[in-house]
């Protein structure tokens, strides 16, 4: 049988590991609440910006596919633009480009709409 001072040391640790357990669950539970309310107050704007295509150091030709175009802005930064598909690799062409940036981390994305001149997709 076992003494009593045995059975109150298993039965306090039993105590403090449940309390343990119990309080990394609200510490989870609150950090998760966090996220959720700093992500709800997430703001994503669009706009549409309009650039040129440039030469690409790659061995593209004029009216081949791409996946993606780099884009010199009116701003003078050059991005690489994100096109849905394929599209003709113009350089020297404008384009439009749907400029995606999100206040929560402050990253922009570019994604290619349409050449200036032609009607849109």
């Amino acid at each position: 049988m076992r003494s009593y001072k045995e059975i109150l040391r298993f039965l306090i640790i039993r105590e403090q590991l449940s309390l343990g357990w119990k309080m990394a669950f609200f510490v989870v539970c609150g950090a998760l609440l966090y996220g959720s309310l700093t992500v709800r107050q997430m703001r994503v704007q669009s706009v549409d910006i309009i650039g040129t295509v440039v030469e690409d150091s790659r061995d593209a030709k004029e009216s081949t596919s791409t996946a993606f175009l780099t884009v010199r802005l009116d701003d003078g930064n050059t991005v690489q633009a994100s096109v849905n598909g394929k599209v003709d690799y113009r350089p020297g062409r404008r384009v439009v480009l749907r400029e995606t940036t999100s206040t929560f981390l402050g990253v922009r994305k570019h994604e290619f709409k349409n050449y200036f001149d032609e009607p849109a997709r």
